[in-house]
């Protein structure tokens, strides 16, 4: 009951907001949600946390461009690969990784002044298509605006779908963008 009262309450209040400011506070809301003043990577970084933990996937890695172009692996990277890095420099097979830099499909000028652009190269693993195909889904699902660049999939060949020990594991390279509106002071 009085959590009722709360709710319009506070309904009221936005009401009359919206009356002195001529517009919609809920639509504003709704829009910062979509696209927010800031970076805000570690918001993104929890929601495919949760994604990976939902369809079933797993995040290898995961590598953050910025508005400057400067690529900053992510720490969560780190974070999810520790073990496995841990067990091959015990078994001595540690391997070079290259690093490819992310390149936006959006020109940043074509973009308005205050509109910032990250972009994401995930590389995932999963057991099967549809895992892959769910993870994709949820990135497009996510509330704030994310643009799919490009999709690679490495899928495992016939020689290794016949080794015993063989990683069947298939695995897609995902760049991903979205943007944030950056307010000027």
């Amino acid at each position: 009951m009085q959590v009722q009262q709360e709710l319009a309450s506070v309904k009221e209040q936005l009401a009359q907001l919206d009356k002195e400011q001529g517009q919609p506070t809920i639509n504003i809301l709704a829009l910062r949600q979509k696209l927010p003043a800031t970076r805000a990577v570690e918001k993104i970084i929890l929601d495919l946390a949760e994604i990976e933990e939902v369809t079933g996937t797993r995040i290898l890695s995961l590598t953050v461009q910025g508005e400057d172009g400067t690529v900053t692996p992510s720490d969560v990277s780190n974070d999810l690969n520790m073990l496995e890095q841990a067990e091959a420099e015990v078994n001595g097979d540690q391997e070079n990784k290259e690093t490819t830099t992310p390149i936006a499909s959006v020109s940043k000028d074509s973009l308005p002044t205050n509109l910032k652009l990250v972009t994401f190269i995930l590389e995932v693993g999963a057991l099967d298509f549809n895992s892959l195909e769910s993870f994709l889904q949820e990135v497009e699902q996510l509330e704030r605006v994310m643009k799919t660049d490009k999709i690679e999939f490495k899928l495992p060949g016939e020689q290794a779908q016949l080794e015993k020990d063989a990683d069947l594991t298939l695995k897609a390279t995902v760049q991903v963008t979205t943007f944030y509106y950056e307010e000027q002071q």
